[in-house]
């Protein structure tokens, strides 16, 4: 047959003799025709038919009946599937389950009959595909991959969008209580324990009486044979509200429990959003655990092209990963970013009918039920963590150009009261990091914000009582340096008093002779004043400090008469440019430090806590203590914190 050369420069079809023209359509229509009539052949040499044939001789050999070569399917046009999964997963299906090969099994015991839901909806993959690969999800086109197996509990967030919250301590905590109490000699779990009473495994589904401790207890004392003697006693009340707290966890789910509990705790709701709850700073993370492979930039990730391989390395190394992005870098265990893989997984909701959603669904979407409030403990982990660290020490990460504040020292709440807290909350930091978390209809419940005051508030020191603090030993010298180092600045060197802080030695002191007074002012703070609490200080430094400063020698002057000064902001903004700028910015838009001119600063910040904080600085932060000698920078006079104070209030947020 003659060629025909279609690179060949020469080749014009043009030229083609009409000869030639019949040739070449008799050969075109000739595999035209082979390619139809091949076609119809292909299914017979599926892989699927492979599998079934093999099932054939597999029954015939142990006697269970055969079944037709032929494509199964679970149909459930009500939630979109079309699942032939069982065409080659054949005891799952309708064929007789095959023990001896593990392709032919029947499914394993689940909460859900596997035959009502179909395959997809919980392990994901492409239910009409026919062969492996296809219906695995990992080739071209196909976007949604079956989960591994380590990640399979999160396929349950198809239709469970909720899962029991808890902290890993509490989990912990609730498993060791379980096994060191026994419970297993009477009951089982997972498979494990010795007794007959009722499975655990799903209690957290199926519900438990409320008044299980009593009523084992009620047992026991009427029980004969000494065996319940033997196996229960008294549980201390927290326990039992830790093992109710373990209970409820037990939904099928231990990993997605355990790793939304990771997820919480690294603060991932600072930023994100879940179920129209967290921060707006990244994206929300809603059917997260869905979204198409083919969405996913695989030019920076190692490795297979799989949804689980992308999610590891972007947590490890998220800007490594998408040039560019603000999520930080954390500190992650291994096991920690396979949880956190899971949780992501986990985020895989759908739309449902009524028939076929959860009880937690039907409350929410249905019946628009709010979440049960988050602890204060648990409203600090998931939203404030991440950025202000798991004990509110304060945190800056390499990728971001900011130093986000301490917030759980004392030195913040000293000097913070909770409207200043509250407003924080309420308003955010507009253009900022710090989202309007309480704002309303916002993520924060006000049952959520004051218990979230409440957690901080517990986190700071509580100081001794005037009882101990008057039975401690005095020391002057201690008295003398602590004065000279918290309170002179404000007070003056004799107590004289400045602008900023009110005479303590004038003849008319108000704690001149007044011990309970000034203990009072030491441990509460003033009113409306720069004078914050000092709950730091422990019996022998409150005795010193209150021998001393009540026995200044008197001076001149009134405390009746005195007032805070104004400041000058003129004056304040010199100073600022001097001592405040190189970290929030000239213009006060935050740099290392945090922004200062922002409407959301400058509504919650009055001058007394701006006032306080210059003088007091921020242990375990750049921002210096200006009111106390140091050779790294200048210290301020009273004037001029009260002039950079004004600047601050009067024209940075102009």
């Amino acid at each position: 047959m003659e060629s025909i050369d279609m690179a060949d420069e020469s080749f014009n079809p043009q030229n083609l003799q009409p000869g030639r023209m019949l040739r070449l359509f008799a050969l075109l229509s000739s595999l035209f025709v082979i390619v139809l009539a091949v076609a119809p052949l292909r299914p017979y040499f599926a892989e699927w038919r492979s599998v079934q044939k093999r099932y054939n001789t597999l029954a015939t050999q142990t006697g269970a009946a055969t079944i037709p070569i032929a494509i199964q399917q679970i149909w459930k046009p009500q939630l979109g599937v079309t699942d032939r999964c069982v065409t080659c997963h054949l005891g799952m299906g309708q064929a007789a389950p095959l023990e001896s090969e593990r392709l032919f099994r029947a499914h394993p015991p689940v909460a859900h009959d596997p035959k009502e839901f179909g395959c997809t909806v919980c392990h994901g993959g492409q239910g009409r595909a026919t062969t492996k690969e296809a219906a695995h999800g990992f080739v071209s086109f196909w976007d949604e991959q079956m989960l591994p197996v380590e990640h399979l509990s999160a396929g349950c967030g198809t239709c469970h969008t909720e899962a029991p919250l808890v902290s890993r301590r509490q989990l912990e905590r609730g498993r060791l209580l379980v096994e060191s109490l026994d419970c297993l000699s009477c009951h089982r779990m997972d498979g494990r324990g010795r007794g007959s009473a009722s499975d655990l495994s799903y209690v957290g589904l199926k519900g438990y009486r409320a008044d299980w401790h009593p009523w084992h207890l009620a047992e026991q004392a009427k029980d004969r044979s000494g065996l319940w003697a033997s196996r229960y006693g008294e549980i201390a009340p927290e326990d039992v509200a830790t093992i109710n707290a373990y209970l409820n966890t037990r939904i099928g789910a231990a990993r997605i429990v355990e790793a939304q509990a990771v997820a919480m705790e690294r603060g991932c709701l600072g930023c994100h959003k879940i179920g129209g709850r967290g921060g707006d700073e990244g994206p929300a993370l809603d059917a997260v655990g869905r979204k198409p492979v083919g969405d996913l930039n695989f030019e920076r990730v190692p490795g297979e092209r799989t949804f689980v391989n992308y999610m590891r390395h972007h947590l490890r190394d998220p800007v490594g990963i998408v040039p560019g992005s603000q999520m930080p870098a954390q500190a992650l265990s291994d096991r920690e970013i396979e949880l956190l893989t899971s949780y992501i997984l986990f985020l895989r909701g759908r739309e449902l009918p009524a028939a076929y959603m959860p009880k937690e669904r039907v409350r929410r979407d249905v019946l628009k039920e709010k979440p049960a409030p988050m602890s204060g403990e648990q409203v600090f982990s998931a939203y404030c963590s991440a950025c202000h660290g798991s004990n509110g020490e304060g945190k800056n990460y390499g990728s971001l150009d900011v130093r986000f504040p301490a917030i759980g020292q004392a030195d913040f709440l000293d000097v913070a009261t909770d409207t200043f807290i509250e407003s924080t909350l309420k308003t955010g930091r507009p253009g900022r990091k710090m989202p309007a978390l309480g704002a309303a209809g916002g993520s924060l419940t006000q049952e959520e914000i004051s218990s979230l005051i409440q957690y901080l508030r517990a986190r700071q020191p509580q100081p001794p009582s005037l009882a101990a603090v008057e039975q401690a030993a005095s020391n002057r010298s201690i008295g003398e340096q602590t004065y000279k180092n918290d309170c002179a600045a404000c007070h003056g060197r004799a107590g004289e008093g400045t602008p900023l802080g009110s005479p303590l030695a004038t003849a008319d002191s108000r704690i001149r002779g007044r011990r309970a007074e000034a203990y009072r002012a030491l441990t509460q703070g003033v009113a409306n004043t720069a004078m914050p609490q000092y709950t730091g200080y422990d019996a022998v430094t409150l005795r010193s400090l209150l021998d001393y400063v009540t026995a200044l020698p008197i001076v001149a002057g009134s405390r009746a008469s005195w007032r805070i000064g104004s400041g000058d902001a003129a004056s304040g903004k010199m100073l600022y440019l001097k001592n405040c700028a190189g970290c929030h910015g000239e213009g006060g838009a935050g740099k290392l430090g945090p922004a200062l001119a922002n409407a959301g600063f400058l509504k919650a910040a009055t001058r007394e806590y701006i006032a306080a904080t210059i003088v007091r600085g921020r242990a375990g932060t750049p921002m210096p203590a200006f009111g106390r000698d140091s050779v790294n920078y200048s210290t301020l006079a009273p004037n001029e914190v009260l002039d950079i104070t004004a600047f601050v209030r009067e024209q940075l947020g102009r």
